[in-house]
Order: structure tokens, then sequence, then C-alpha cells
């Protein structure tokens, strides 16, 4: 396989991905079960065998994502590892805490970083189809989603049991239903209370609105075009907005005027998700090179060592990278 055929297979166009209906417990709960759920590169934290993965090779951390109509709710869960959010469309409330009682609106550009150890959830607001990608640290995202016992309770009925292994059993598509011994035990009002809360006003620091995003000092000498640091540890040599220990980081470019920056190579895995207007991507590795033509809200899996360069097509584009690190290293320009 040389490297074009390599690029094409690391390429997940938005127009063609494919959604799960049945990826968690809560996928048939009234009021939940609208949910198109992604796994764009790993599974994630998908309990369903049958959800399908469109990259399975992971290096640290899954990319997903979620889209759903208005008035349909993702219910409340907590991950044990980083878990955040960039907004593609429409508008999502965000809530949290153990009964929801705290919450945000976030729109189209707005990115979070939610804090482990603590329950969240979210629905689509207004009139518009909700889409938002997701990051989650981990190869195996932490082992799985822990639910709140509320939402096991009101699964009951609709054909989806979650077993203690994390797995889930589809009546609907043929699994029998599991023994007592079998399902996921509900947690206690003992374990409830190991879990944070935070208010609004604590959360709002993990939060980065796209009409607050500022520039920082660019990487690339030369370049007319702008850099944000959004998410990544507050030791990291860049001046991230959101200040936060995730082992991941985000970082976005703002081109236009046909804009190109160089050739560059980072230490860190990194995944490429163009958020708006037409970016193409040189790749370059072993001595092979290839191109790609990344649209809208397409994902490019970019291989461990490739360098690469980016250049705006026509417009202006923005590209979110996803990297491998917190405090990821400034890159190598070749």
């Amino acid at each position: 396989m040389n490297l074009q055929q390599e690029i094409n297979q690391q390429l997940v166009r938005y127009m063609e991905l494919i959604p799960g209906t049945s990826a968690f417990i809560d996928a048939r709960t009234p009021g939940s079960h609208l949910k198109d759920n992604f796994c764009i590169i790993g599974a994630g934290v998908a309990e369903s065998s049958r959800q399908h993965v469109h990259i399975r090779d992971t290096a640290g951390f899954n990319i997903g994502a979620a889209g759903q109509p208005p008035g349909i709710k993702n219910s409340l869960h907590s991950h044990r590892t980083a878990e955040l959010f960039v907004v593609f469309k429409g508008q999502f409330r965000l809530y949290w805490g153990n009964d929801g009682e705290h919450d945000a609106v976030l729109s189209k550009g707005d990115v979070i970083s939610i804090p482990t150890n603590l329950f969240r959830g979210f629905e689509v607001v207004g009139r518009d189809y909700g889409f938002m990608y997701s990051v989650l640290g981990g190869d195996d995202s932490g082992g799985g989603v822990i639910w709140h016992p509320q939402v096991i309770k009101n699964s009951q009925g609709h054909g989806l049991y979650l077993r203690a292994d994390g797995s889930l059993a589809d009546t609907q598509a043929g699994d029998e239903v599991p023994t007592e011994d079998e399902l996921m035990p509900l947690l206690t009002e003992q374990q409830m209370q190991q879990f944070d809360t935070y208010t609004t006003e604590q959360m709002m620091p993990f939060v980065a609105l796209q009409k607050d995003y500022r520039p920082v000092a660019n990487d690339f000498a030369g370049v007319e075009y702008q850099q944000f640091a959004l998410t990544g540890s507050p030791l990291a040599n860049y001046d991230y907005q959101v200040k936060s220990h995730d082992d991941v980081s985000i970082q976005a470019y703002k081109l236009e005027n046909q804009a190109k920056l160089p050739m560059h190579t980072r230490k860190e895995k990194q995944v490429l998700i163009n958020f708006s207007g037409d970016t193409e991507v040189e790749i370059s590795h072993q001595g092979e090179s290839a191109t790609v033509l990344l649209t809208t809200g397409d994902v490019l899996n970019v291989p461990v060592g490739a360098a690469i360069s980016l250049a705006n097509v026509r417009g202006e584009s923005f590209t979110y990278c996803i990297l491998g690190s917190d405090q990821p290293e400034k890159p190598e320009v070749l």
C-alpha cells in the first residue's frame, strides 16, 4: 500500500459518517431515542458491539461525535478519562452534577473540557439539528461509561441491558435478556457522594467560547495566519485558554488568502478536524508524499511521524488540531 492509499484510509469524510443508533443503554429511552453516535477514530466508550467504527487504530485518544435533533438528551453519565467537545452545528445545553442541576449553553465553535468524576449530559436546544465532535482520552477511554442509576432504571423495558462487563445486550437485535447477576449493578448512595460538582461559574474556566478565541504566538514565522491554543496543561509551552490536565490538547489554525503552513512534524499524535472551508493537506512519510483536500467537517488521522503542511484553498478555512499530549512540544519546521 502506498502513502496515498494509506492516507485515503485515514480520512473520514463528514458526508460519509455512519451513525449508530443503539450505541448506549439510553438509546431507546423516550427523550433520548433519536440520537446518532459516531465512532470516527477508535470505538470510544460505545457499549454496542454492533457500532460502526470508521478507524479502529488509536494512539492515546479517541475521536467521536454526537448528533441529535432538538429536545433529545444524552443522559447523565461520567467518564474516568478526559472528555472534550467541539460544537459543530446547533446549540447544546450541557448539564452536570448528580442531579443535572447546573447547565450552560454552547454554540458552534465553542469548546469544553469536562472534568472527570462528574456526571454530565447534554441536549440540543433551539430549532436546528445539533452535532459536536468529542475527544476521549486513552486508547480504551477509561474502560467505559459510568451511568447515573436513574438512567439505568429508565432504560428498563426498552430492549437494552448493560452487562457488568460494560457490554450492551440488545434484545431487539437477538441478544438474550441478561440474568440479574449479569447486569451492571447500580451505584449506591455512598458511591454517588464521591462524585464532584461544579457551579456554572466554576465550570466556565473549562470552556473556550468561539467569540473569545485569542491568537497565540505563531509556530510558523513568515506566514499570515492565526493560531489558537484552546485546551491543554497549565505547564505547557503554549498559553492555553482552558488549562486542564487531559493528556490531550486542542489547537486550531485560521487560514485565508491561500496562506500555507510549511511542512512540519510533531512528536505527538495528531488528528485534524476541518471545521470550515477547504484545506489542502500535504503529507510526507518515509520517502513518499500524498495530498488530500479536507472539506467542512472532514477528519484526518495523521500517521505518527509524518510531516504535514496545510494550505488554504479559497475563502477562509479553520482547522482544529487534536494532539496526543496536554504539553505538546513546538513543531519542527522542515
